[in-house]
């Protein structure tokens, strides 16, 4: 199973690097690279601060819930080890590795494994049906006036489903009773059920937590919309770098970061490595009214997806620290 999964996690990286490979064939690599030295450096530095502001706010989010359960949980160290786990689902399938938060949080702010699964449920929960409602709308603001492509639209159904599956069922694992007692009945299966037992307490413990931070999703909710806010101003810092004096607006770069980070679900690639950047070059140039053909991509097109890809990933560098931190410690500390 371990190997089946490492090999899969190859093939995605694969497909990933090709897309991105071909695109940047298409926009010329030498043009591109030129281009991205062109840009202006505050600009890439307020796109910069944007993303960290937007990663602090899913680090809060985490922290709402937590406080609910562990009145003396430390702010910072949450946020630490929130930074950690968004690293992670940086370089992962459909972003899977934020669900190891929960032993960053248990190492690095002494938070018990069940509270800080708790916490990233109900984080990651809100913050899939967050974007997939914001994802809807902006499918629809930009198809009021564009004509999407095939391609990006379907890569958004599966993005979006994705996300409208996962949070859903984050949810339910918190508070469906009958999910509750069908893990408890696991027990009674033969070979199995024994050394199910410790998965089936922690499972209950899960549950018993969620019901403690059920009035903490709202400021969760408020604290993800604000985070794809600060998102949607770090892109628009990038265009700004790019494009000076074009018509675009705030409300543009808010969509497309819903949009963006809807891709980056889509399970061929790690973290939507080469979708998302294709998105971004198909709807820019949609809105921008760049023509695109097979032969040929606008290399300022492509500069923005990889700045854009860059500083997004870069910027949670911050949760390296902790990350190691936490893998080099003794296992008997």
């Amino acid at each position: 199973m371990v190997k089946f999964a490492r090999i899969r996690i190859i093939i995605q990286l694969i497909v990933g690097v090709a897309i991105l490979l071909w695109l940047l064939q298409l926009a010329n690599l030498g043009s591109v690279f030129a281009t991205i030295l062109q840009v202006n450096l505050i600009n890439l530095i307020g796109a910069a601060a944007f993303f960290i502001v937007a990663s602090t706010f899913v680090a809060l989010a985490l922290y709402t819930p937590l406080k609910r359960s562990n009145p003396n949980a430390s702010v910072r160290r949450v946020v630490m080890a929130s930074f950690a786990g968004q690293l992670l689902s940086d370089v992962t399938p459909v972003r899977s590795g934020y669900f190891l938060t929960p032993i960053f949080l248990n190492e690095l702010a002494g938070i018990p494994v069940e509270q800080g699964m708790t916490g990233v449920l109900a984080t990651g929960g809100v913050n899939s049906l967050v974007k997939v409602l914001i994802c809807i709308i902006g499918v629809g603001y930009f198809a009021s006036f564009l004509s999407l492509n095939a391609e990006i639209t379907n890569s958004l159904i599966v993005g979006a489903s994705v996300l409208l599956i996962a949070g859903a069922f984050l949810l339910m694992l918190m508070w469906e009773k009958r999910l509750s007692r069908l893990v408890t009945r696991s027990e009674g299966l033969p070979l199995i059920g024994k050394r199910l037992h410790k998965f089936t307490e922690m499972f209950n413990n899960v549950q018993e937590e969620g019901r403690k931070v059920k009035r903490s999703l709202i400021g969760v909710a408020i604290l993800i919309f604000l985070s794809v806010l600060g998102n949607a101003t770090a892109l628009y810092f990038i265009f700004n770098g790019l494009w000076p004096s074009s018509p675009l607006s705030l409300l543009d770069f808010f969509f497309m970061a819903s949009v963006a980070s809807a891709l980056t679900y889509v399970p061929i690639t790690i973290a939507g490595l080469g979708v998302q950047e294709a998105g971004y070059v198909i709807l820019l140039s949609l809105l921008l009214g760049i023509p695109i053909s097979p032969n040929h991509i606008d290399p300022k097109l492509m500069a923005f997806a990889l700045i854009a890809r860059a500083l997004f990933t870069g910027t949670d560098i911050i949760g390296l620290s902790p990350l190691i931190k936490v893998g080099l410690k003794p296992k008997n500390q």
